[in-house]
């Protein structure tokens, strides 16, 4: 019996997270459906409809098809307006399989039942957040062969490919986190919905708003102050970095230009340059540390007692 209990113990990681009842519930309900099989067809069938736009609009001209320079910029921009389309789709993705967790066990009145099962508060997020996660991870993956056609026509390195597909398993599981933390302490799907929805529109917009305005100010106040102008670049790479589209766009724009996975020269105001971080490795940071924030906020308001 005690040999059965460590290996209980040592079992892996994976297959703990297996063990826990609400993934395996969430998973086969949702896989039983037609909705997932829908949403993959919608989800594949965008992607793959822009590509032939794209790949039309490259070589709509008969001298490009054998030019090897543009098949490479051809096989860039395909890759690129792949990973952007799969980063605006997750976004709005994600927050929907979330937002209505736990507020739609709050209106089929099956909250209290759980709490008084021997399911901890923490069981129930992890089980709720990985399963929605799990089938993010599916157009992900999915998405790979579309992906790979970009390699066809040449331009695209193993760099790139790493880079985005980090880039979007930390959009996938931070956005489903987003829902999931709003759906722990609101009592209906909808304001949990709308409110998931409102934070991603913010991330989008409003950090773009942000460094337009700091570069504003900056022009028109600061003058040549070194000390400013380090640190008006440091915080617009922050707002850059924060952003999912710019942080991509970025980090692709460094890859080819300075050859760089990990550093940049950023220019300053001035004459001066700033070796920073690139867009991205920020980016996963930030956002990776934004979800372990909300994960911890929603394990303690499904354990807190409802008013």
């Amino acid at each position: 019996m005690a040999s059965d209990g460590k290996a209980a113990a040592r079992k892996h990681p994976f297959r703990r997270a297996l063990d826990n009842p609400v993934i395996l519930k969430e998973l086969r309900g949702r896989m039983r459906g037609r909705q997932a099989f829908i949403l993959l067809t919608v989800y594949l069938g965008l992607i793959a409809l822009f590509i032939v736009l794209i790949y039309n609009a490259v070589f709509g001209v008969e001298s490009l098809t054998w030019d090897p320079s543009s098949r490479q910029i051809a096989g860039k921009v395909i890759f690129g307006t792949v990973v952007l389309l799969e980063l605006l789709l997750l976004s709005f993705i994600a927050p929907g399989l979330t937002a209505g967790a736990i507020t739609a066990e709050r209106e089929r009145q099956t909250f209290d039942l759980l709490r008084t099962t021997l399911l901890s508060a923490r069981s129930l997020v992890l089980g709720k957040l990985g399963s929605a996660f799990s089938y993010l991870l599916l157009l992900i993956l999915t998405a790979l062969p579309i992906q790979s056609l970009a390699f066809l026509l040449g331009g695209v390195g193993l760099g790139e490919l790493v880079v985005s597909g980090v880039m979007l398993v930390v959009t996938a599981i931070f956005f489903c986190t987003l829902g999931l933390f709003f759906s722990s302490f609101m009592k209906r799907t909808l304001p949990a919905t709308v409110s998931s929805y409102a934070a991603i529109l913010g991330s989008f917009l409003v950090l773009i708003m942000i460094f337009f305005l700091i570069a504003y100010f900056e022009s028109t106040s600061f003058g040549s102050n070194s000390v400013r102008e380090y640190m008006l670049t440091v915080a617009i790479w922050v707002l850059i970095s924060t952003n999912p589209f710019m942080a991509a766009v970025m980090s692709e724009v460094i890859l080819v230009d300075e050859q760089s996975l990990f550093l940049t020269n950023s220019p300053l105001f001035g004459s001066s340059s700033l070796t920073l971080p690139s867009p991205w490795i920020i980016y996963v940071l930030f956002y990776l540390g934004l979800t372990f924030i909300m994960i911890i906020i929603s394990i303690y308001n499904v354990k807190r007692p409802d008013r």
